[in-house]
């Protein structure tokens, strides 16, 4: 149980919020051809664990051969859009951002622990009694719970 505690913690604290700067960056690339960087990275269907056993079968892994892309191979975009979404201008932007900690926010990485861990007491019409002194019958009685107060009572 402590375990799976210290993974939610680590997952929490590796959590980055950048949605505002993806989407300024994916929206300057939208006007661009070919299109390069989107907020979406390109999918290599080798690099899928849930798609391993597809390519460890013989017949798959020569046609990986034959056309070279048997050591990890490549989006269906191909090698220049992969190269530029992990290494280009936009990545690298987010890469910086993120390692300087601009992606982190402490009520994020606190996750669900900070929920109401700093509350305040509601401060309203009834005071620290629970119910209201300021009629003047109120005013002449003692608290009714035994509180000894500063306050004058009459």
């Amino acid at each position: 149980m402590a375990s799976l505690a210290r993974g939610l913690l680590r997952r929490e604290r590796d959590f980055v919020l950048d949605g505002v700067a993806v989407g300024s960056i994916a929206g300057g690339y939208t006007q661009k051809l070919p299109k390069l960087w989107s907020a979406v990275p390109p999918y290599n269907a080798q690099l899928d664990i849930h798609a391993a056993n597809y390519f460890a079968s013989p017949s798959v892994k020569a046609v990986l051969r034959k056309t070279e892309q048997q050591y990890g191979g490549t989006s269906r975009d191909g090698w220049i859009v992969d190269y530029f979404h992990t290494y280009g201008p936009g990545q690298r932007y987010l890469n910086r951002r993120n390692w300087t900690g601009a992606g982190h926010s402490i009520e994020y990485v606190s996750g669900h622990d900070g929920y109401l861990a700093d509350v305040k007491p509601p401060r309203g019409y009834n005071g620290r009694f629970g119910y209201r002194r300021n009629t003047p019958d109120l005013r002449k009685k003692s608290s009714c719970f035994g509180e000894v107060t500063i306050f004058p009572l009459h």
